[in-house]
């Protein structure tokens, strides 16, 4: 049930990643074959991309994946490594739910202002909810991979018949 969750927290992330790439590909087409131009394409193309990072750093908190150089976790024993990873992912989710927590107040504070795109004259609040729905759904990610981290470990070869 959770890589189903994590497979769709992927394709959103990708989903906007393309996006992305769809709009300035087919407004350098449009600017350099045609001399015309998508309104507040730079616009959508920052907001977008901003919303597949943010969503980029949800799958990075689920998978670990993420670019680390700890010469401490390398030298650990098993178990003190694994206290390591139990306490790092601890304090990241601490910070991403603070993160998350003041995204959800920007969404809201610029849904009040009213802020819109300069041609187009679109609410900007959208764009700022889907980047905020991907730093929550990091501290979900972040919240289920704990707990698998946080489950005992049956000992090596145990249970194997060896």
């Amino acid at each position: 049930m959770f890589d189903r969750a994590v497979a769709w927290v992927e394709r959103i992330g990708g989903l906007f990643l393309f996006l992305v790439v769809a709009l300035t590909f087919v407004s350098v087409l449009l600017r350099y074959l045609f001399s015309a131009a998508i309104p507040d394409a730079f616009l959508f193309a920052c907001y977008l991309q901003g919303i597949a990072i943010f969503w980029g750093i949800a799958c990075t908190t689920y998978r670990g994946s993420h670019i680390t150089v700890d010469m401490l976790w390398e030298m650990a024993p098993r178990g003190g490594r694994r206290a390591l990873d139990l306490f790092a992912l601890s304090l990241s989710l601490v910070f991403l739910a603070a993160f998350a927590w003041m995204l959800w107040e920007k969404v809201n504070s610029t849904a009040a202002s009213g802020l819109a795109t300069n041609e187009m004259r679109l609410a900007v609040w959208p764009f700022y909810a889907l980047a905020a729905m991907g730093i929550a759904a990091a501290v979900l990610l972040g919240t289920i991979r704990l707990y698998r981290l946080a489950l005992p470990r049956p000992a090596e070869g145990a249970g194997d018949g060896s």
